[in-house]
């Protein structure tokens, strides 16, 4: 005789069915529950690196197409720490250089320098400038054409005009300069500057000489505390 299975009842079975829904809603939580946190943060870091790579490949690959079609000039490329003192010294010599076809303004005067025993002129240009700083290139001029004995302790610390005469204020060097090259040697010096001055700086006559901004005392190979000019021409 066969055994019949008893029916569960309605109460019964709603409890069953209610109880499988809980359970199949509390599973997609325990899933995203079982996905461990070290491996999320193992794929976000892989993403990122990942982009950082593309990220530098493809900027390399954009400068490498950018060199070959000539938008970057292959001179101002630095690959290394030569190449960078290379453009700054070219950078340096273009900027002390004139730009082609700029012109300088010069102007030629007339320096009169000790040659043995006399004075003798020659004429050369300088870059024009203001009239003391043409002064100071002339003089500078005239002391190395007539090799005055010294002359890195030489300096025109000033120069002043007041109408027909001029102040130059020297370092002492200057002084012991006259005093290495002798009585004579300095008249012709000192001659040499007068007339250098005379002649190209109008309306110069008189030359008054300074030493360290003070007036020198009369004494030494020459008299450097009067004013000095060249005789009248008749």
């Amino acid at each position: 005789m066969s055994m019949l299975r008893r029916s569960p009842s309605p109460n019964r079975y709603e409890e069953l069915v209610e109880r499988r829904q809980r359970r199949s809603r509390r599973m997609p939580q325990e899933q995203r529950r079982g996905t461990p946190l070290l491996l999320k943060c193992f794929s976000w870091l892989g993403g990122i690196l990942l982009c950082f790579v593309l990220g530098y490949l493809g900027t390399n690959i954009l400068m490498d197409s950018l060199n070959q079609k000539l938008l970057l000039k292959p001179e101002n490329l630095v690959k290394n720490q030569e190449d960078l003192k290379a453009m700054e010294e070219a950078e340096r010599s273009r900027s002390a250089s004139p730009a082609n076809g700029e012109n300088i303004q010069q102007v030629g005067l007339l320096l009169y320098y000790v040659k043995g025993d006399t004075v003798v002129e020659e004429k050369r240009n300088f870059v024009a400038r203001t009239k003391e700083d043409n002064i100071t290139d002339a003089l500078n001029a005239v002391f190395s054409l007539s090799n005055v004995p010294d002359m890195d302790s030489i300096r025109l610390l000033h120069v002043f005009r007041n109408a027909e005469m001029v102040f130059l204020d020297f370092s002492s060097g200057f002084v012991s300069a006259l005093s290495s090259m002798g009585q004579r040697k300095s008249l012709l010096l000192l001659t040499g500057i007068v007339r250098t001055l005379q002649d190209n700086f109008s309306p110069i006559t008189q030359v008054r000489f300074l030493i360290n901004s003070q007036n020198p005392v009369a004494g030494g190979v020459v008299d450097l505390s009067v004013p000095w000019k060249m005789p009248s021409r008749s």
